[in-house]
């Protein structure tokens, strides 16, 4: 749970966005902010896959291999 210094009072906006960002501008944070939460899931599949294609270079230009070193 965020303390009262983050929460400014509990009406829904950080504290640190007062004063320095117009309403417009904390509007379309906030919802960036939930969109972005709504598609983590979404996100994380994303980078994995990422992850992958870029091990699969690796492999590809004999950067990795595929055997398991001698311990």
């Amino acid at each position: 749970m965020l303390s009262q210094e983050f929460t400014n009072g509990g009406n829904g906006r950080p504290a640190t966005l007062n004063g320095n960002f117009t309403s417009d501008e904390v509007a379309r944070l906030m919802d960036l902010r939930r969109n972005f939460h709504a598609h983590s899931e979404y996100l994380e599949r994303v980078i994995d896959q990422r992850r992958l294609e870029f091990a699969r270079w690796l492999l590809d230009h004999g950067k990795l291999t595929e055997a398991s070193p001698d311990l």
